[in-house]
Formats: C-alpha cells, sequence, structure tokens
C-alpha cells in the first residue's frame, strides 16, 4: 500500500486553486485546499471537493467513439486510439488539401489549459484558425483596455486598495479562489467597496456604494464617472498633465453624462452616482475589478472596457499597489497566450490575412485573441469568408456556451466532419463524428500561468489516467504524427520543457521547484519612458482608432433589444432578461452530472422579484416559461428581492438530467449571437427582453 500525496492545483474553473492530493494505489482518496498557494491560500470550492466523483463517474467517457449513424441517431461504437486518430487524421488532411488550412478550425472552452498547445498545432498545419469564447470573456477587455494605456486590466491588486470597484464582476461565484481571499483581506483591513451589479449579490448588499444598474447601460455610467470625476476635478493632476493625452475633448465629451442623465438611462439615483464616483476617486489607491463576462457580453463592450480603463488612469490607479497592474508571467511568450502558440502571428501573411474575424474586427489582427464563434458559424454555412469544412473541439460544449443554440447545432451539423475531446457526453459531442476520451487534470502534467499574475505554477498529476483515456496534449502529439506535420514536438515532456525555457527550468525540476516568480514592478510606464501607445500616453482620444474608423472616444450604445430601443416589442416582453449569474458549484455548462454538485443547484432558477410574481400568478419555485422573440424555455421561478421588478435573471449551461435538456433548460436557446460590439465582437446576453409565463 503506497500513499501518496502530491501538491498541484486545481483546474476546474479559472481560479486554479491550489490543493494537496493524497492517493493510495493510484486512487485518489481525499483532496484539501494548499495553505501555501499564493491566491487561494487553502481555500477550494465544492468542485475540487467533487473531483471523486468526476474521476470515477460511471458515465465518463473511457475509448474512443467513432459514429455509426446519422447526427439525428447519436448512435456510435467503441474504437481503438490508432482507428480513431486515423480517422480524424484522414479527414482533416482532406479538408486541408481540398479547401485550405484555413479550414479547419480548432476551439476549446474557457478551462484545461489546452490553448498554447492547440495554437502550435494549427501553426504546423497551415491554419491560423483558434476558436474561443473570448469575446464572451476577457477578449473586450483586454482590447479595451490595451487601446488605452498598451497593457490590459486583469490584474487588480485588490490585497493592497483602499477601495475597490467590482464592475458587473461577482467574484464570490465565479473567482472565489482567486481574487476573494484578497479581497476580503482588504475589506477586513478598512478598504471601502463600491458594487455595480443589477443583483443584489452577497457583495453587493454589503457594500458601501451598491449601484443597481440597469442591464446594458454600463458605458452610461461610466461616462457619469468621468464627467463626475472631470468636472470636480478629482482626477490626479500630476498624471494627467504628464502622461495623458486628449483630456480636454474626453471632458467636453462626457459633459452631457450629468448624473441627472445617468439617471434616467441607468436607473441609479444620481446621488448615488456622484457619491459612488466621488468616493472612487478620493479613496486612493483603488482598484476596478471587472467582470469577465459581465463586461465582455455587451454591445458596447469595447467602449464600456474604454471607460473603465481612462477612470483607472486619470485617478492615478494605473499601475500601482492597490490599483490595477499589469503582470507578466515568468513564461513570457511562451505563456498560454503567448506569442510563441499563436496560429496567427506564427502564420505565413497570406494566411494569417485569413483569420476569421480579422476582417469584420480588424483590432483582433493586432492582439493575440482567439477568432469568435460568431465568424466561424456563416463560414460553415454561407462559406462567408470561406468555407470551413472540418472542427475539433477541446472541453468546449458549444451547443449550450454560445448564444443561439439553434443557429450553433444547425452549423455543427452542417460540418462535413467534427471531432470532440472531452470527459463526458454532452449535447455537442453527441453530433461529433469522433469523440476523444481526456485525461482528467489531476491525470496529467502541465504548468498554469493564465491569469496567475506573477507566478507560474507546477500542476503535477496525482495519478495515472484510466486505460483509454489521453491528456489532450498526447492527443496533439499523437495525431501530428498520424497527419505527418512536421514542427510539433514529439512528447509531453518535450512540450513541458519548451514553455519553461524562459525560466531555466525543466519540468522534473521545476515539479521540485513548485513555483516560480518575479517581481511585480510598478509604474513602469516611468522606467520605461511612456506606455505602449502610439503617443506613448494615456490615450483618452484616440487618433489611432480614429484612422480605422472606430469612435475615438468611448460612446455608449443602447442595449439593441431593450424598451428603450424596441418599444414596439415592450407589450409581448415587458420585462429585460439578463443571464449567465454564475452558480459557485459549476464552471459554464460542466458539472451537471455530478451528484453532489448537482444537489446544490439542480434546476435553473428564474430570479424574479416577488411583487413581479405575484402579478403575474407566479408562486416561488413553481415552473414557469420565460420568452423571447426566438423562442422559450423552462425554468424555476425563484423570489429574489434584491432585483429589479422589471427585471429578471436567468443562470447558463444547464441541459443534463431532461429529455432534450439543452432545447428545453438552455437559456442560449432564446439568446441571440446578433448584432455583436461592432470593435470587440462582444455578444449582448445581458439585457434582452422577455415575458414569463405559467406553464
Amino acid at each position: 500500500m503506497t500513499v501518496q500525496k502530491t501538491r498541484t492545483i486545481c483546474f476546474e474553473c479559472h481560479s486554479r486553486c491550489g490543493v494537496i492530493i493524497t492517493a493510495e494505489n493510484n486512487r485518489v482518496l481525499s483532496i484539501k485546499g494548499d495553505k501555501d498557494h499564493p491566491h487561494s491560500r487553502g481555500y477550494i470550492c465544492p468542485k475540487a471537493r467533487a473531483i471523486k466523483e468526476m474521476i470515477y463517474h460511471p458515465e465518463r467517457l473511457r475509448s474512443p467513439l467513432i459514429r455509426t449513424g446519422t447526427k439525428k441517431s447519436r448512435t456510435f461504437e467503441s474504437a481503438s486510439w490508432d482507428q480513431a486518430l486515423s480517422i480524424i487524421a484522414e479527414n482533416l488532411l482532406n479538408a486541408k488539401n481540398q479547401h485550405g488550412a484555413e479550414s479547419i478550425v480548432f476551439g476549446s472552452g474557457t478551462t484545461r489549459g489546452t490553448a498554447p498547445y492547440i495554437g502550435r498545432f494549427l501553426s504546423v498545419l497551415g491554419s491560423p484558425n483558434f476558436m474561443a469564447p473570448s469575446n464572451y470573456s476577457g477578449g473586450p477587455i483586454g482590447m479595451g483596455a490595451v487601446m488605452v494605456s498598451g497593457f490590459g486590466m486583469a490584474d487588480p491588486d485588490y490585497f493592497h486598495s483602499k477601495h475597490i470597484l467590482l464592475w458587473a464582476h461577482n467574484p464570490e461565484a465565479s473567482w472565489a479562489g482567486l481574487y476573494m481571499p484578497d479581497i476580503n483581506a482588504a475589506l477586513k483591513n478598512g478598504a471601502t467597496l463600491t458594487v455595480v451589479d443589477p443583483r443584489g449579490t452577497r457583495l453587493a448588499r454589503k457594500a458601501d456604494h451598491w449601484l443597481q444598474i440597469r442591464p446594458g447601460t454600463d458605458t452610461a455610467l461610466a461616462l457619469g464617472f468621468l464627467h463626475v470625476i472631470m468636472e470636480n476635478e478629482l482626477y490626479d493632476k500630476a498624471f494627467v498633465e504628464k502622461w495623458v493625452t486628449g483630456f480636454h475633448r474626453l471632458k467636453a465629451h462626457v459633459a452631457p453624462f450629468t448624473p441627472q442623465k445617468c439617471e434616467a438611462i441607468t436607473w441609479i439615483p444620481a446621488h448615488q452616482i456622484e457619491a459612488a464616483a466621488t468616493a472612487f476617486a478620493r479613496s486612493g489607491p483603488a482598484a476596478i475589478g471587472l467582470g469577465m463576462g459581465g463586461c465582455s457580453q455587451a454591445n458596447d463592450a469595447f467602449d464600456m472596457v474604454r471607460a473603465l480603463a481612462i477612470i483607472s488612469a486619470i485617478t492615478g490607479n494605473l499601475d500601482i499597489p492597490g490599483g490595477n497592474v499589469n503582470c507578466s508571467p515568468p513564461t513570457r511568450g511562451r505563456s498560454c497566450y503567448g506569442k510563441e502558440f499563436n496560429p496567427y502571428w506564427n502564420a505565413a501573411p497570406e494566411q494569417a490575412a485569413k483569420k476569421l474575424g480579422v476582417d469584420r474586427f480588424p483590432l483582433m489582427g493586432l492582439m493575440p485573441l482567439p477568432s469568435p464563434a460568431e465568424t466561424v458559424w456563416p463560414a460553415i454555412l454561407e462559406g462567408t469568408p470561406y468555407p470551413v469544412k472540418a472542427i475539433g473541439l477541446f472541453a468546449n460544449n458549444a451547443m449550450c456556451a454560445y448564444a443561439n443554440s439553434p443557429h450553433v447545432k444547425t452549423a455543427l451539423t452542417a460540418l462535413d466532419f467534427l471531432f470532440t475531446v472531452d470527459y463526458f457526453q454532452t449535447p455537442t459531442t453527441a453530433l461529433a463524428d469522433v469523440i476523444l476520451p481526456a485525461a482528467h487534470w489531476s491525470e496529467r502534467d502541465d504548468i498554469e500561468d493564465l491569469l496567475m499574475k506573477n507566478h507560474v505554477i507546477c500542476q503535477p498529476k496525482a495519478v495515472d489516467p484510466p486505460d483509454g483515456c489521453l491528456d489532450e496534449k498526447q492527443i496533439l502529439v499523437d495525431l501530428a504524427e498520424k497527419m505527418g506535420l512536421k514542427g510539433y514536438w514529439k512528447s509531453v515532456r518535450e512540450i513541458l520543457d519548451y514553455r519553461l525555457e524562459p525560466v531555466g527550468m525543466t519540468f522534473e525540476t521545476f515539479k521540485k521547484a513548485h513555483i516560480v516568480s518575479t517581481p511585480i514592478a510598478y509604474r513602469t510606464f516611468e522606467k520605461n519612458n511612456g506606455f505602449r501607445t502610439g503617443s506613448k500616453k494615456v490615450e483618452l482620444y484616440s487618433k489611432g482608432l480614429e484612422a480605422m474608423g472606430i469612435a475615438p472616444m468611448p460612446i455608449f450604445r443602447e442595449p439593441d433589444e431593450s424598451p428603450v430601443s424596441r418599444p414596439d416589442l415592450k407589450s409581448d416582453y415587458p420585462l429585460i432578461l439578463t443571464t449567465g449569474g454564475r452558480i459557485l458549484s459549476y464552471y459554464h455548462s460542466s458539472h451537471r452530472n455530478i451528484p453532489s454538485l448537482r444537489q446544490n443547484a439542480p434546476d435553473p432558477e428564474l430570479q424574479i422579484h416577488p411583487d413581479t410574481a405575484h402579478t403575474l400568478g407566479i408562486a416561488d419555485q413553481q415552473w414557469v416559461y420565460i420568452v423571447s422573440p426566438r423562442g422559450r424555455v423552462k425554468a424555476k421561478a425563484s423570489f429574489f428581492s434584491h432585483i429589479h421588478p422589471d427585471v429578471v435573471q436567468v443562470p447558463h449551461g444547464f441541459w443534463y438530467g431532461s429529455a432534450d435538456g439543452w432545447e428545453t433548460l438552455n437559456i442560449n436557446m432564446i439568446t441571440d449571437n446578433q448584432p455583436l460590439c461592432p470593435v470587440s465582437g462582444g455578444v449582448p446576453i445581458k439585457a434582452m427582453m422577455c415575458r414569463v409565463e405559467k406553464q
């Protein structure tokens, strides 16, 4: 009997909490939090505590499957790895030879850390098309912030902050291990808190300022903050004078966005707007935490983030302790989304120009962002701008994860070839021609640096995978060999050693060190003689964007489907629907089949104000229909007094446990994937119109 303890990190969500796994005879016995992890400091959530249920689940895929019938029949048979990879290789090579490498798209979900390995595979294949939900989560944030100051807003220094502004961000449910220890420490040390959220989350209800915003009007509120700060001279005058360009133009631009005008747009009382903006400007150092989905899923996401980045900059909170800092992982260009692994930047110019999305969203040609799914579906269905014939999806339940699920299904069904890599069958794997079973994160070696600030952290495996399951890295190594691709790695160890070269370690050495960190640098703009922008300053007015036909200053766009923009819909759809509120037990559409997690949240719940429910004759916990102009789905009504009577909220990702649950329970059946944010491709699924009906 051999008992082994492995210090590693959990990959069940992006928080990447530190854990210690105890195993005996290649079987996991227990998991607990790692108190020495720099972020989570011993915390783990229900997902981590449930990994034994995941690993040993009776529904886990343990053999490659190949389709034996039509996509409608959903019938598969077991196959050997050699047979499955041969089928994939043959179909990918046929697509490349007949339609060009660009006709092949690989996509991933938002976890499992596969982006660098997929990116290198696509590079040697010759396709620039890596698809990921970045335009739903993080892409618009990076894009907007970079165009203001040259670096992103992803690393708020909550621990040293004296005022924390959480904008469309509920880290207790979405990033508990990564952010909450620092937030709680700051609040304990006297920091004040502002929360912008249409729902009264626990953090919102305990905040010094809770701004209960009308969904979809965040940019107007941000411009209102700028109005208050500029008109009352609450900005950092020395910083603005030396490091900012376009100040007076922006001041004139935001002059109409008085607190009174913003109240009419956002439903937030004017005095609350003024008080919150003043508190942020006067309480430095202050950090802004942007919700990855909340700030990206809007038709003006790019401008929302630009406005928030400007707020941080002109109040002197950019690149300082306690503000919004810019961390670089020790792995540099070989980090998760590093330049070395980007298939667009590593493609020949004629192939790079074919990247899906760069024609519609030209800034995607300047930043390492994946192609939005909404640019892939037209290529499949219409051949626009050219045909896409084959797709490989890694941990990506596209049928539930992306907006307008019926459209997604139509596109995936129309493909010549689809293969998927996952732990379990999902509505998306059911459409595949080949399904490959992946090793769990506890069963594979990897490294992690995405959103780990200035750290790169080791993730050694605790146990071996079951026979029949493979590490996704090994799958790509074997597939590259099967296809005869030159330039891909020959082994998993070679991959990991390559990624660690910038820190001067092999993976074997790194396992002993566990973590490598670099010092966080502050006020780097002083050392670098300016910011990484064309003017070397923070650009409140961007001449570069103006030359590209993009608004040089942030502009507010009313949601395309709202009582204001579509009064013709109001009688039939009187309520505002916002979607995607996170549930700690789940990560997007995953974990729905795990018994202990499912017990915590078995059904999709419609958060509705009790007064609204009573008007409609709806009881608490009664099943209802949510109806939008695109269709209807089911949910349980859940009375929630901390939401506006004209607003309802439904979480995403439900599908498991009900016949055709992806159609009846999945909120993305009734969301739309058009029109997008014209600059970033952000998908406006936080503000729509609906009605609620009794079943």
